[in-house]
């Protein structure tokens, strides 16, 4: 009669089903609760955009010229050498210290992650809303090519200029059928800001009447 006892005081205690279902109540909601938030916050930025003034506020980036197929594939070969790394990494971490401990890591993870994609939607939506114009700048069209309507965007006209004020080439897309018509040589009078913590971005434009040609 004395050893069954003995064996149940040194076994260790199991956990309660109440502790178990609070368990897996905390762990849903590490897991959704994030995210959740980050599909609120767009939505209400989104509101917020289709609720203001529809001006054009379009980002200026610098113009990249042809890339080599190398150039484009390094993205996807880190990827996968990270996903790998990560995969790799938690079996021998799980192996070490058991799964447990390696879950919690990851659900910090991927928490920090939530939280970084929600303060870099807030700090993009803040530096468009907050731009500060600047002096009208002339500018010169180099090239163009349509981009038909994607899942990526609207779609338009993506030009390359040349800004006088500015020192490397610059693109934008511009929703605009009459850009569609610019040619190389075409002059235009930007009018354009600076975000309110960083960037350009093009918030409206005027074509000279008689375009040049360029040589």
């Amino acid at each position: 009669m004395d050893e069954p006892s003995a064996s149940a005081a040194c076994a260790p205690d199991a956990p309660s089903p109440a502790a178990l279902r609070a368990q897996q109540q905390r762990t849903v909601w590490w897991l959704f609760a994030p995210p959740a938030l980050l599909v609120g916050l767009r939505w209400v930025l989104q509101w917020q955009s289709d609720r203001a003034p529809q001006l054009p506020v379009l980002p200026l980036t610098p113009f990249v010229a042809t890339q080599d197929v190398w150039g484009l594939l390094w993205p996807v070969l880190w990827t996968l050498l990270a996903l790998c790394a990560s995969v790799a990494g938690t079996l021998l971490a799980a192996r070490r210290w058991g799964w447990r401990p390696v879950g919690r890591v990851w659900m910090v993870l991927w928490v920090a992650a939530c939280v970084a994609g929600t303060a870099a939607l807030l700090w993009r939506h803040l530096n468009v809303r907050g731009v500060q114009p600047l002096a009208p700048v002339q500018a010169q069209v180099l090239g163009s090519r349509i981009l038909a309507p994607s899942a990526r965007g609207p779609g338009g006209t993506q030009l390359v200029l040349r800004i006088d004020t500015l020192e490397p080439l610059q693109q934008v897309l511009i929703d605009d059928p009459q850009a569609a018509q610019w040619r190389p040589g075409q002059r235009l009078a930007l009018q354009w800001a600076r975000g309110r913590y960083s960037g350009w971005f093009v918030t409206g434009w005027q074509a000279a009447a008689s375009p040049t040609t360029s040589p």
